[in-house]
């Protein structure tokens, strides 16, 4: 009936294999297939609904096209699972993980060598060792930011924040850095990428997004105008991977925007 034909709409239909990836079901063998399908083509599209609220100017949903690019990597509820569901195996002891406080990878990182081989007993050398390669690969990076010449920002005018990015690398890792992203329920080879992004969190506005690829270190500035009101104006400054969640940062960037330079009067110097 109706109701069937709704079920077979290729956006229900789409929107049904997502929620199953992310909760991670084990679907029948056509399923699986459509599920493949829609998650070679997602990415790109996310990607494309990045561009569009960057040229429409609209933060939130460019910042949850975002989150929703790691979701579809990583195949974790964002919010609902614990952050470090995402590493391989860790499936397996997420009892013995809550117990112990470990929410994050960054709280499974910094635990004392005993505690986590406790956490972990009864995964195979093998299961413990890609658990290892997936904590030394996940990204924990450094950022200092500057803001370019900071006391002479003018309404409307062109302004720049410089990024110096530092990655926590271990030497003894082979390979170029940082290598495909770690997603052992993705079913596709996927790099990680980032972007940049700053806007005023008072008004919603989007005010730049910058597509980066970090390797050991990076430097770059992120050029954009700034606002047409004087005045001061607390904007955020976003660090989002595309790959992982859990490791995007955020930062304060307090500006004061002098009026418009009046071009007759410049035209007249």
């Amino acid at each position: 009936g109706e109701g069937d034909a709704r079920w077979n709409s290729p956006r229900v239909r789409t929107h049904l294999l997502l929620q199953a990836h992310f909760s991670r079901l084990t679907l029948p063998a056509d399923l699986a297939a459509d599920q493949a399908w829609v998650l070679a083509r997602v990415l790109p599209l996310l990607q494309a609904m990045v561009d569009v609220a960057s040229s429409m100017g609209w933060m939130q949903p460019a910042l949850a096209a975002m989150e929703l690019s790691q979701m579809v990597v990583q195949a974790v509820w964002e919010g609902r699972d614990p952050l470090v569901k995402q590493v391989p195996h860790v499936g397996k002891v997420l009892d013995r993980c809550k117990q112990a406080g470990i929410e994050s990878v960054f709280d499974l990182m910094d635990m004392e060598d005993s505690e986590r081989a406790q956490l972990l007993h009864g995964l195979s050398t093998r299961q413990v060792a890609e658990i290892a390669g997936f904590v030394n690969r996940y990204p924990n990076i450094e950022v200092e930011h500057q803001i370019v010449d900071a006391d002479s920002i003018t309404a409307g005018a062109s302004m720049a924040v410089e990024l110096s990015l530092d990655r926590e690398w271990d030497e003894d890792e082979d390979g170029e850095v940082p290598g495909p992203a770690i997603a052992p329920f993705f079913p596709y080879t996927r790099g990680e990428g980032w972007w940049v992004v700053i806007g005023d969190p008072r008004t919603q506005a989007l005010l730049v997004v910058k597509r980066i690829s970090v390797g050991r270190q990076l430097s770059t500035a992120v050029e954009f105008a700034a606002p047409e009101t004087e005045g001061v104006h607390e904007l955020k400054m976003f660090l989002m991977c595309d790959a992982y969640l859990g490791c995007d940062q955020e930062f304060d960037l307090k500006i004061n925007v002098l009026p418009a330079e009046d071009e007759s009067e410049m035209e007249e110097n």
